[in-house]
């Protein structure tokens, strides 16, 4: 008689504390990391900074601030004997969100810290930050192991000018990110957004060695894809995976996502309909 069959053996997920805003319309923040922490195996937590109506792209939202009950999250988990493999950072609000993740950073001090240091894009910051918060950030990324900022990000960080590197040509563009990485305190940095020629390009920078990840440019800009790329990244870290072999499946994922957008002529406020191509995630 043939032996039954043993079913595999369950091993628990990692999990990790997703600290951001949560909008209800618009593919973004939270409403975009939950699901595709979940489709890369990754029991994500929730902790919110802020409730919106919908993401602030759109011509009307109304905002919920949860900077109250954020400053509960240390405490009550501990109590809970909560332990954590990661967290990763995006949208703060203010200064005193920074300090009541700090508290959740120090409390846990998860392996994985993975800061996306929300601040700006086209070189300027968003009009809700002023200098304070960029020097508040600045003293806040430098406890991260992980830095996912977009090239305007990087160069607030840094104090480089952005109307400078644009006007750079290519190589020299290079020569300055290649700067940027080493001025930064993470071990690993990655700046996304870098357009090169008719190409979009990541460089990673994984213990001081360089490598640069390039795809097509697709369409415009669209809402939420760095909340997607920096979801990505947490989890295949998460799982093990490295930077360098983590980019290409991550940009396959973004171009399948960009794609699928521009073919439905989605409104970029809405983001991109990844929820088509979760399966991408879960095979790989």
């Amino acid at each position: 008689m043939n032996p039954t069959p043993t079913a595999p053996q369950a091993t628990a997920p990692p999990h990790a504390a997703v600290i951001q805003d949560i909008s209800g319309l618009g593919r973004c923040s939270l409403a975009a990391a939950l699901p595709v922490l979940a489709a890369l195996g990754v029991h994500a937590c929730p902790v919110p900074t802020a409730v919106l109506t919908s993401q602030t792209g759109f011509n009307r939202f109304a905002l919920c601030d949860c900077t109250p009950v954020l400053n509960e999250f240390p405490a009550v988990w501990k109590a809970l004997g909560v332990t954590l493999d990661g967290i990763y950072t995006g949208f703060m609000a203010n200064r005193a969100q920074l300090g009541a993740a700090l508290a959740l950073i120090e409390e846990f001090r998860p392996p994985l810290l993975l800061i996306d240091p929300v601040l700006g894009d086209d070189g300027a910051l968003y009009p809700c930050f002023g200098e304070e918060f960029l020097r508040a950030m600045r003293e806040f990324v430098a406890r991260a192991n992980v830095l996912t900022p977009n090239v305007t990000e990087a160069c607030l960080l840094t104090g480089t000018d952005y109307t400078k590197f644009m006007a750079a040509h290519e190589e020299d563009q290079l020569e300055l990110l290649k700067g940027i990485c080493e001025s930064l305190p993470a071990k690993r940095i990655i700046i996304t957004g870098w357009r090169c020629g008719d190409m979009i390009g990541n460089v990673v920078s994984n213990q001081g060695k360089l490598s640069i990840h390039t795809m097509p440019v697709v369409g415009g800009s669209y809402s939420g894809t760095g909340d997607l790329f920096a979801a990505c990244l947490c989890g295949y870290l998460l799982r093990g995976v490295s930077p360098e072999a983590a980019m290409p499946r991550i940009m396959a994922f973004l171009e399948a996502c960009l794609r699928s957008a521009r073919l439905l002529a989605r409104p970029p406020e809405e983001g991109v309909p990844f929820e088509l191509h979760l399966g991408m995630l879960i095979e790989n």
